[in-house]
């Protein structure tokens, strides 16, 4: 896999040449391919299927690059470009949601009480260990003018998992739309992980109002439908049916 590794790294420093930060391409290049080394020892990952898209829920697709056991991996920098999100604050989200996991992995570990150190909490995100500067023109709240007037941001690339990419669109631009298309799906989810009970858990309306979890949850979609349209992206109509899962 190293040749592998290292022809994916290259693309990705190539692709920055000109925001290259802190090292040179030969060492950037080496730095990811140990990342990428480092994690697959862990989590084992073989190269992807040429050209296999990931619908993004509707609002853009990104390739899939490698599989893991469990999961398929993507570069967060080209799912933030069909989101619209800027990679500086992509890769904040991303070192965030690490340390996030490594707090769950550490909990999980002390749980189980044997002394070994899991890994199940961390193969969401792989940091490459990249280094980017990059000059934007725009007025964005992070950054400060320099001596020339540009603005520049930090920024690196990371392997995202499949499973995480809701989470990230969730903290996209795109955020508010796709609450409200996954709200017909996620009311089937609750039924079916509550079943009856649903009917008798309190809630509470926005405007602080009492309810039951079923008027909260309420669809009148059947599961297909709620599937269809919590995939719709920006659309107001539905999508044709998902293809039979391979």
């Amino acid at each position: 896999m190293r040749s592998v590794f290292e022809k994916f790294a290259a693309d990705i420093v190539a692709r920055n040449d000109d925001n290259l930060l802190d090292y040179g391409p030969e060492e950037q290049t080496a730095r990811a391919v140990e990342a990428l080394e480092k994690f697959s020892k862990t989590t084992p990952l073989k190269l992807a299927t040429p050209g296999h898209m990931i619908d993004l829920a509707g609002f853009g697709s990104a390739p899939v690059h490698f599989e893991g056991p469990e999961d398929r991996y993507l570069l967060l920098s080209e799912v933030a470009e069909a989101l619209g999100v800027p990679i500086w604050e992509a890769c904040d989200w991303a070192d965030k949601q690490q340390l996030h996991a490594l707090r769950d992995q550490r909990e999980l570990d002390e749980e189980r009480g044997d002394g070994l150190l899991g890994w199940e909490c961390l193969r969401g995100y792989c940091d490459l260990n990249l280094s980017f500067v990059v000059h934007h023109a725009d007025d964005y709240a992070g950054s400060k003018p320099d001596a020339n007037g540009k603005k520049w941001d930090f920024s690196g690339d990371w392997l995202i998992s499949h499973d995480r990419l809701l989470a990230f669109i969730g903290a996209s631009p795109w955020s508010e739309e796709l609450m409200s298309n996954m709200g017909d799906l996620f009311a089937h989810g609750m039924k079916k992980f509550f079943g009856d009970d649903i009917k008798n858990l309190p809630a509470y309306r926005a405007d602080g109002t009492p309810a039951t979890a079923a008027d909260m949850f309420h669809t009148d979609l059947t599961e297909e439908e709620a599937r269809q349209k919590a995939r719709r992206g920006p659309r107001g109509d539905f999508l044709p049916p998902l293809p039979p899962s391979s």
